[in-house]
């Protein structure tokens, strides 16, 4: 399986892991293999079924910080969050401890990570160091069927339109892109070749390049409501052990913050993606 367009990877062409769909065209359960002993062929395989069904859950994956750092350098090279804050041993790594109150988290609403570089990140790969034992669940939202439900007008509409990304938000805003950074609002993806809608949370995402600023929101507006279309969702309830890996290019994710007071502790390692691009 190459690495260019138009190379679609479904369920029936997996060979060496085991693989079932978790709905009907997002989310992918892998399982008949460990993450430290998975081969370069099976690493592949897994990147074609992320980039295919947008995220994949491998469950029963006892990893250490630095396998789970090895494991995601094997699907792209490694980055870090611009003006996040690194783990004090794991610099790779990403911790996010969150407990749930009556002020939700800033980050909270879909997104996609990172859109405010120039080379967003690929996959996200989470995992639980400590889960709540009710809630906390992660949705993900498939922007490839976001992208295909909308009508031949509105698609030649956006073909060609460029949205602006900014670093809100951040924990370290001095550290993070201070302009904002312009991207396709459809992108292609390099492994499937599909279109996805490209859009994210509106603090990231409040500009159309080219138009006034009534009709810009108005089109963010719609588009972002757009995006979150309940069948086209997969909602993952966490286990101890998950590994869970999501492609950024197509894929919208939001934490659901209703575990209380517990604590939530996960470990987040992103890769490096392309310049998004749309053909």
């Amino acid at each position: 399986m190459g690495e260019s367009g138009d190379n679609r990877f479904g369920i029936d062409d997996v060979r060496l892991v085991k693989a079932e769909l978790m709905t009907g065209q997002t989310g992918v359960r892998v399982t008949g293999t460990s993450i430290p002993e998975m081969s370069d062929e099976q690493i592949a395989e897994l990147k074609g079924l992320v980039s295919e069904y947008c995220v994949a859950v491998l469950p029963g994956q006892p990893v250490t910080p630095e396998q789970h750092i090895e494991f995601v350098s094997r699907l792209d090279p490694i980055m870090f969050t611009p003006g996040e804050v690194p783990h004090s041993q794991w610099p790779d790594i990403n911790e996010v401890n969150l407990a749930s109150t009556s002020t939700l988290p800033p980050t909270n609403g879909f997104h996609t990570d990172t859109s405010f570089v120039e080379r967003p990140p690929s996959y996200t790969c989470l995992l639980p160091r400590k889960i709540s034992s009710h809630g906390g669940d992660t949705v993900f939202a498939n922007q490839y069927m976001a992208y295909e439900a909308l009508s031949p007008v509105m698609q030649n509409m956006l073909k060609g339109l460029r949205f602006k990304h900014n670093a809100a938000q951040l924990k370290r805003l001095d550290e993070a892109p201070m302009e904002p950074v312009s991207h396709p609002a459809v992108r292609t993806h390099p492994i499937t070749g599909r279109k996805a809608l490209y859009i994210t949370q509106p603090q990231r995402c409040s500009e159309v390049e080219g138009m006034k600023p009534k009709e810009s929101a108005n089109l963010l507006e719609f588009l972002y409501a757009h995006c979150q279309h309940v069948y086209a969702m997969y909602r993952h309830r966490w286990q101890p052990d998950d590994v869970v890996v999501w492609d950024n290019r197509c894929t919208l994710h939001t934490g659901v913050f209703d575990h209380g007071e517990e604590e939530r502790v996960m470990h987040r390692v992103m890769c490096q993606g392309e310049v998004p691009y749309e053909t």
